[in-house]
């Protein structure tokens, strides 16, 4: 994008005005934003500024040391375990894991080892799975910054093996703690940002520098760069600061004023709590059963896809090849009113309310992973252990849930975030995939777009969706759009899979589940690919482009009637801070002398349900 580009983006949103009251002090004097402290802060300065910073100069000489021995930078002593030092000497004498450090006319491409830990069950394929569990295993992640690839290998400590090699392109991983380091290090020196707060920024105030960042129209999206987004909390200002870093090119990319709303003292988390060494070894790094009401199945915490349900059985019948949540989307827009404009539809009698952002109108953002406990740089971390309970309506037990909670460290401190995979399981053969947001994030004015992927059957089946008063069978891969229903099948469904002679209505959200707001989903129908999400997916597709969901890279026009077919169903909702309106939202308030945790969750996500002889 030019320069002239940007200026012009920076005019637009500085015309974006918001009003923010400082109200922890009451006798302080209310002020008005500046519409300037709305405007995007381009970088002034060319790499050359950032490359004189003392942790970037350090990083670029240990690079340029590992390029002339044509290796990969690896990852120094503080980084590692002894059992990870192994584990990294093996997969770096792997030629599968080396193959891509080289181009084509032999030059030696820029590399880093970013992770070496010990390995989870959910990026295993079945050979290495049922290896690893009598062996100590551990996963090495090493990404190429000029292709845009990560490479992952399932390295057998005890044997002195490689056992398994995965590469993804254009998908970033966990960044290590020397490129963590390196991105705290450009934010707190760059004089734009300094500029911008009027002092030298302070550790204290940054918070997500190893979350991976992006803003519509820079090198991270447009260019494939790897960015990652510190970001400065204010908290008696109401505003956050984002600083896009680009650790691809070593530079400020961009920063960013957002409001965060009203927050008081933050809720902390012990830290052994959330590095729960009973949580790896029971639940990520090995398979659990739960029986009930018919319902059998298996369950485990991921690396970065959630809580995941497998091989569900109903009364026998094989129903849940796989169930998760790989990703969790936050965009946002700025300081200023709730939009209340959003579109409406009626469907059933039934309001249906929806956020249409095909206009690209939301400019940075995050993409959020939830994952295991330990060992982990970027995802929103394991809160205890799953939780299993009784789903009761009319004093009668109707079914039977499994949650896990995931949460940032200081939620619900601003920046700080938290979800909850749930699912549903009832005693008639329904269930119900469920993504929970409880707030609070880096402002008040945020679409979240849940990921989830559903995989059913074990093969030989049809979907279908329901228009123009039939059911219409899908030949091919492709996507659909909720809010352009006019029609469900019986007043609730709108599409169907089956396979033989067993299938399930897909009921989407329109506002009767959990007093939400409805889903505004896009649904996605895929071949399946065992690269595509059978094991832990990297962050997949633009927390930003909001027309656009990450699953779109998966369409190939490929036939699916008959097939393995992969749902992908991917809800949309907006926050709301306002009071007496709140919804996926979260405050730490003073209520009768003591910090008490408000909690304004929102639920989203489609009931499967069976069906019956005569719909198959």
């Amino acid at each position: 994008m030019s320069r002239e580009t940007w200026v012009a983006v920076a005019i637009f949103v500085s015309g974006v005005v918001g009003v923010a009251l400082y109200w922890f002090y009451p006798d302080r004097v209310v002020e008005p934003y500046n519409p300037a402290d709305e405007e995007i802060i381009l970088p002034k300065y060319d790499t050359e500024f950032y490359r004189s910073i003392d942790e970037v100069r350090r990083y670029i000489d240990s690079l340029k040391r590992a390029l002339s021995r044509g290796e990969p930078l690896t990852l120094d002593s503080s980084e590692l375990s002894s059992d990870g030092e192994k584990a990294q000497e093996l997969a770096l004498r792997d030629s599968r894991f080396m193959e891509d450090i080289r181009d084509s006319r032999g030059r030696v491409l820029h590399n880093d080892i970013m992770t070496a830990r010990p390995a989870v069950i959910s990026v295993m394929d079945r050979d290495t799975e049922s290896i690893c569990r009598g062996s100590s295993c551990y996963q090495v992640t090493k990404y190429n910054f000029v292709t845009d690839t990560t490479t992952r290998a399932v390295v057998d400590i005890e044997n002195s093996r490689v056992l398994q090699v995965d590469r993804f392109r254009d998908r970033e991983p966990d960044i290590s703690q020397r490129l963590k380091r390196v991105a705290e290090a450009i934010a707190l020196n760059s004089p734009e940002v300094a500029e911008r707060l009027g002092a030298t920024p302070e550790y204290r105030d940054m918070s997500m520098s190893n979350v991976r960042g992006s803003i519509n129209g820079s090198p991270c999206e447009d260019d494939h760069h790897l960015c990652v987004a510190p970001t400065f909390s204010y908290h008696d200002r109401e505003k956050a600061l984002w600083a896009i870093i680009d650790l691809t090119d070593m530079r400020l990319v961009v920063a960013k004023w957002a409001g965060l709303g009203k927050t008081t003292t933050p809720s902390c988390i012990d830290e052994r709590t959330l590095q729960n060494r009973y949580i790896m070894e029971r639940f990520c790094q090995r398979n659990n059963h739960h029986k009930d009401m018919g319902w059998e199945f298996k369950y485990r915490i991921t690396g970065s896809d959630g809580l995941e349900v497998l091989d569900a059985k109903f009364n026998g019948k094989y129903i849940i090849k796989s169930a998760k949540i790989v990703d969790w989307h936050v965009a946002y827009r700025g300081i200023g009113e709730v939009d209340t404009s959003s579109s409406e539809t009626v469907v059933a009698g039934r309001r249906v309310e929806y956020v249409d952002g095909g206009d690209n109108s939301f400019y940075f953002g995050y993409n959020d992973a939830m994952g295991c406990p330990m060992f982990s740089t970027s995802v929103v971390l394991t809160f205890n252990a799953p939780e299993i309970g009784d789903i009761v309506r009319g004093g009668e037990k109707v079914g039977f849930y499994i949650t896990q909670d995931f949460r940032n460290p200081k939620w619900p401190m601003a920046c700080n975030y938290r979800y909850e995979s749930r699912f549903e399981f009832y005693r008639d053969g329904s269930f119900r995939v469920v993504g929970i947001n409880i707030g609070r994030g880096c402002g008040d004015r945020a679409i979240y777009r849940p990921v989830m992927r559903i995989d059913l059957f074990n093969g030989g089946e049809s979907f279908f969706k329901y228009e123009n008063g039939d059911w219409s069978r899908w030949l091919k891969e492709g996507r659909d759009f909720q809010y352009r229903a006019r029609e469900y099948y019986r007043g609730r469904y709108l599409y169907k899979i089956t396979s033989g002679d067993i299938g399930y209505y897909i009921e989407p959200n329109r506002g009767q589940f959990d007093n939400s707001r409805g889903d505004n989903a896009t649904i996605f129908a895929t071949l399946y690919r065992d690269d595509e999400g059978a094991k832990d997916l990297l962050t997949l597709g633009s927390c930003c482009k909001l027309d656009e969901d990450g699953v779109e890279q998966f369409i190939d026009g490929d036939g699916i009637d008959g097939s393995d077919i992969v749902l992908w169903y991917v809800p949309r909702v907006q926050n709301d801070s306002r009071e007496g309106h709140e919804y996926c939202w979260a405050d730490t308030v003073l209520e009768n002398g003591n910090l008490v945790v408000k909690e304004f969750p929102c639920a989203v996500g489609a009931k499967f349900v069976p069906i019956d002889g005569a719909g198959l």
